[in-house]
């Protein structure tokens, strides 16, 4: 999909960019962690208290966080059995369809995570581990991902409904056809 013109969508898209690297390196960050610990636990018999936890949290942002670059660059998975054989104008109103449901859960997710991340402030929650993280850091990933994501939903639409017919047609094609 060409990069919109829109500096508010294409502000989206550079987020949306900028989460998908914070997502990569939460991955790669949570696989040195990971190894550190196997070396640290089996190889000098030194037991670990934080490693597993932050991986876990690691693993947490990379989801939430590479969501909106997910769906900037149509990485999410498609199940297209049904709608491969379908005319590409009942496509594209499909996905204009699931589109518009999609965006409004991750608006609805945002909101509950919000409210979650804002008990979690106001009580000041800790992990019971003996790590005792403060709750209010990975709570955080769930709102801004899926606040962002839902943003991201709103440039695909945008896109889908304001962009020549050759390009939208070519946004509701399934990838590689």
């Amino acid at each position: 999909m060409p990069e919109p013109r829109n500096p508010f969508f294409q502000l989206i898209n550079r987020l949306s960019q900028i989460s998908g690297y914070l997502a990569a390196l939460s991955i790669l960050a949570a696989t040195l962690i990971i190894v550190e610990q196997v070396v640290v636990r089996y190889v000098f018999k030194i037991p670990t208290i934080w490693q597993v936890e932050t991986a876990v949290y690691l693993l947490i942002a990379a989801t939430f966080l590479g969501a909106p670059y997910g769906l900037k660059e149509n990485a999410h998975i498609n199940i297209d059995l049904f709608i491969v054989n379908m005319p590409a104008a009942t496509r594209r109103k499909l996905d204009s369809v699931t589109s518009a449901i999609a965006m409004l859960f991750c608006f609805f997710l945002a909101y509950r995570g919000a409210v979650m991340w804002w008990e979690a402030f106001e009580g000041n929650w800790r992990s019971s581990s003996l790590f005792s993280v403060p709750l209010v850091y990975p709570y955080a990933l769930i709102p801004v991902g899926m606040f962002l994501t839902g943003l991201q939903y709103i440039v695909k639409m945008a896109g889908m409904f304001f962009s020549n017919s050759r390009t939208a047609s070519r946004a509701a094609q399934p990838e590689g056809r």
